[in-house]
């Protein structure tokens, strides 16, 4: 087992991982476990987590508003976070809808040997997304949080529900983890300590008035901030290759469980391209390959 992670670490370590081409593009509209090409239930998932996501934006919004914190909600790592999720998630959900109810769309997506760009700007999006919720979670609550702060609804939802179900999301997504792309979530987050250090030379203070964003992000103490910094990236690293693992893992679940393949009838003679999106049979519905294989039916 370990030998084949190690392998298959080595393998994603090659150049062409390096950037955002994946066949088939499908993947990034479908969940690894549908079994046809298109499913109501992953499009009311992706709407409903859309909506969570935004409904956790508005409530942390109206609570800063109660609270005469406001003016300062946009400094905080955690909300740059919070509104990362509801980016993501709306464009997940835009996505899967225009799939779903789009045949036109989805044949171009299934003819094309490029994936589009907007699925690019998505898997980066989901990229950054999901290693900051982690991370934000871990630290919050490892060392920023303490015994003077509200441990509330509002907390519970921006500080451990976004790790949760952006979690839950690459259990049931389709698209892969590569391990290059670690690259994104760190320079999203070097733009940030960037922010943090400009916003204290031009004399910012939090929501009580002290002279910086997070006392360990402190440049007053270059040092130890540093430190911070340096250490927010090694954590970023390990949770990223902790998904990769995951993301391997449910490929490997998904192909011994719950890969059936079609039974294809004997006298034909087309053949199924890699790649391309299955067929839709009047009869048996989207994923009947024995009947279909794009828009060709036999």
């Amino acid at each position: 087992m370990t030998g084949k992670f190690v392998n298959a670490c080595k393998e994603e370590l090659e150049v062409r991982n390096c950037g955002f081409a994946h066949l088939p593009a499908e993947e990034f509209v479908k969940s690894q476990w549908q079994s046809r090409t298109k499913s109501i239930f992953f499009l009311l998932y992706r709407l409903a987590l859309a909506i969570f996501f935004t409904g956790v934006v508005i409530n942390s919004m109206v609570v800063a508003v109660e609270r005469n914190e406001f003016s300062k909600y946009f400094i905080y790592l955690t909300h740059w976070g919070i509104l990362l999720c509801m980016g993501t998630t709306l464009m997940g959900a835009v996505l899967v809808m225009i799939w779903y109810f789009h045949p036109e769309y989805s044949d171009k997506i299934c003819s094309s040997d490029e994936m589009p760009n907007v699925f690019k700007v998505y898997w980066m999006l989901h990229n950054i997304t999901l290693i900051l919720s982690v991370c934000i979670t871990i630290i919050y609550w490892s060392i920023l949080h303490n015994d003077t702060m509200l441990v509330d609804s509002n907390n519970i939802l921006i500080h451990a529900c976004n790790c949760v179900f952006m979690f839950l999301d690459l259990i049931i997504v389709a698209y892969p983890v590569r391990i290059w792309h670690v690259l994104q979530p760190i320079t999203f987050g070097l733009v940030y300590c960037l922010f943090s250090v400009i916003y204290y030379a031009a004399d910012g203070t939090d929501r009580f008035g002290r002279p910086y964003i997070y006392n360990v992000l402190d440049w007053n103490e270059p040092g130890k901030a540093m430190v911070t910094v340096v250490g927010t990236i090694l954590l970023a690293i390990v949770v990223h290759m902790l998904m990769f693992g995951i993301y391997k893992l449910r490929v490997k679940i998904y192909l011994r469980y719950f890969n059936h393949k079609p039974i294809i009838p004997t006298n034909s003679t087309l053949q199924l391209q890699t790649g391309k999106c299955d067929g839709i049979s009047m009869v048996y519905g989207n994923d009947n390959k024995a009947f279909t294989i794009g828009t060709e039916r036999y």
